[in-house]
Parts: C-alpha cells; sequence; structure tokens
C-alpha cells in the first residue's frame, strides 16, 4: 500500500509538472519591466545631429556576481565595488549579475557617494532577473530591453538562465552639452560546459546584433558592452561583432567580458587605454576578492570624422 502511494505521488507529480510550468511562466516568468518595443522611441524618429567636437568616454563594464548561495560577502563587496569605482572615475558603467535588490540598493547608494554615477537603469526581467543594471554620471533620456528568445531550457532552474530572463539593456545618455551617445549591456547565457548552450549563445548574439542594428540611433556614438559568456574568436563572439558591425574599444585582452563599440563612418574611436577592475580586500578578519570576475575599463576618445573637402574632381 506504501508502494502503491509513493507511485501514485509520482504520477501526480509529473501529471501536475507541465501545469507548474505554464503557471509560473505566464504568472511569474513572462514580464520584463522595462519596454522592450523600441518603434516608439521620439529619438529614433527624430534622429539627433552627430556630434561635431570629440569627447573622451569611459566606459566600463563589470560582472559583480551578486547571486545568493555560490557568491559570498555580499554587502561589503558591493561597498568595496563602489569605493574602487570612485577611484577609476568612470562615465558609464554596465554592471551584469546584480540580481539582489537589497545588495543593488547598497551599491547604488555607495556609487551615490563616490563617484560621478549618479543616474541608474535596472532591467527587470521575469522574477529573478535580468542583473542589468547601468549606471551613468549623466542623465539617461530613453531605455529599452529585448528579452532573449533563446534560453536554455525552463526545467534547468540548477543553472537558472531561463528564469533570469536574460537579455539585453539599451540606454540613452546624454551629456551635459546634450551630445547623446547609446550603451548596451548584457549578460548571455552561460556554458556550464554544456554543447547545447553555446548554441543558445550565439543565438542570443545574433538577437543582439539584430537589436543593436534596429535601434542604434546612427547618428551618435554606440557602446555594447557586458558579459558575453564567450571569448574572442568563438562562434557566438562573431555573430555579434560581425552581425552589428562591431570593434573592439579594449587596450588589452579579456576572457569572456568586452567593452566593443558600432563603427560607424561618422565617428573614430581611440582606445587610449583599458584597465582591469580587481582588487582583494580586507575588511576586519575577512578577506575576499570583489567578484569572481574582473571588470574592465576602457578610456575611449570619439571624434567625428572631418567632411571630406570636395577637392572639384570631376
Amino acid at each position: 500500500m506504501r508502494r502503491l502511494g509513493q507511485a501514485l505521488a509520482i504520477v501526480i507529480a509529473l501529471l501536475a509538472l507541465p501545469w507548474g510550468y505554464v503557471y509560473l511562466n505566464t504568472f511569474w516568468n513572462d514580464w520584463t519591466g522595462v519596454t522592450t518595443d523600441f518603434s516608439g522611441s521620439a529619438l529614433l524618429q527624430d534622429k539627433p545631429a552627430p556630434w561635431t567636437e570629440p569627447a573622451v568616454l569611459r566606459i566600463a563594464t563589470f560582472n559583480i556576481q551578486d547571486l545568493l548561495v555560490v557568491a559570498k560577502d555580499h554587502v561589503d563587496r558591493m561597498e568595496a565595488i563602489a569605493l574602487k569605482l570612485g577611484e577609476l572615475d568612470p562615465d558609464v558603467v554596465g554592471f551584469q549579475e546584480a540580481f539582489i535588490e537589497k545588495h543593488r540598493e547598497v551599491l547604488i547608494a555607495g556609487l551615490k557617494k563616490t563617484t560621478r554615477l549618479q543616474h541608474f537603469q535596472y532591467y527587470a526581467s521575469a522574477k529573478m532577473g535580468s542583473g542589468v543594471l547601468i549606471a551613468s554620471a549623466y542623465p539617461i533620456q530613453e531605455v529599452y530591453f529585448h528579452r532573449y528568445a533563446a534560453s536554455n531550457p525552463w526545467y534547468k532552474v540548477w543553472e537558472g538562465d531561463y528564469w533570469a530572463g536574460k537579455g539585453v539593456g539599451l540606454a540613452r545618455i546624454a551629456l551635459p552639452d546634450g551630445r547623446l551617445f547609446d550603451v548596451y549591456d548584457t549578460h548571455v547565457q552561460a556554458g556550464y560546459g554544456v554543447a547545447a548552450n553555446r548554441v543558445v549563445q550565439e543565438q542570443q548574439l545574433t538577437e543582439m546584433a539584430g537589436f543593436i542594428n534596429a535601434s542604434k540611433l546612427g547618428t551618435v556614438p554606440a557602446f555594447a558592452l557586458g558579459d558575453y559568456n564567450s571569448r574572442i574568436g568563438s562562434a557566438a563572439y562573431e555573430n555579434l561583432v560581425t552581425g552589428a558591425d562591431l570593434v573592439r574599444t579594449m587596450a588589452i585582452d579579456s576572457s569572456i567580458d568586452h567593452v566593443l563599440a558600432a563603427r560607424n563612418p561618422l565617428y573614430t574611436f581611440e582606445v587610449e587605454e583599458t584597465i582591469e577592475i580587481k582588487e582583494r580586500v580586507k575588511k576586519g578578519d575577512k578577506e575576499f576578492d570583489l567578484s569572481d570576475h574582473y571588470g574592465y575599463l576602457s578610456v575611449v576618445r570619439v571624434a567625428p570624422v572631418a567632411p571630406v573637402e570636395n577637392s572639384g574632381v570631376s
């Protein structure tokens, strides 16, 4: 009788599993907190004039490993990250894995105290994600989000990527003189050594390329940064770089975290310096790294291309 009860419980659980997925996906996970339809963008419809003067931008990407269970020293690390970024003085930072709201609040409060970063946009997606946070020293004029259609299967809860609602966030940022530039920040499917996940990475970065091509203003510079979980030369990386015609804006090698810019005949991009963001921190009797990832800050001089003078040769 006991075995019959156990078997019946297993059968009921198996029958309930698909309905549980439908419920969770419909009412819990099929949601984004930022507009996904960029077709109504006022700036995209009435594009701003190109830059006429150069500017030096300090652009950073940093996966801060704000995860439950596998990460430790969350609050201390958020405070230490804010202090470190205060030393580096970035104009824009694209964060990844900023999943936990109360820790995000600690990070933002620290950044407001120690840096010029005073404008923030979190790209909420599902109930766990997306972990993508953009911090800017300058006002953010518009924001949009593309949630990746490609993902690992929903039932791989031990990987979590599906339930994080991963995607790419766009922020249109205005310099003090009114000039704009686009920033895209993403966190792509992790590999976990699984071949099928590499296919998902390739699909997601193809999606990102399409999103960049369709949503960027074009008349102003655009940067694409984040944790791509893909190395230079991999199929996934090449899908993005080739698909969106991106150029690398880093002076040093990196593993899977990259700072890129959209190639544009109106502008040149000169990388003056790239700095690894890493530090071993001691606090009381504790010692910890800022994250399990290195962050990267690139100092990039963006200059408008002078129009070619008419030579009079026909």
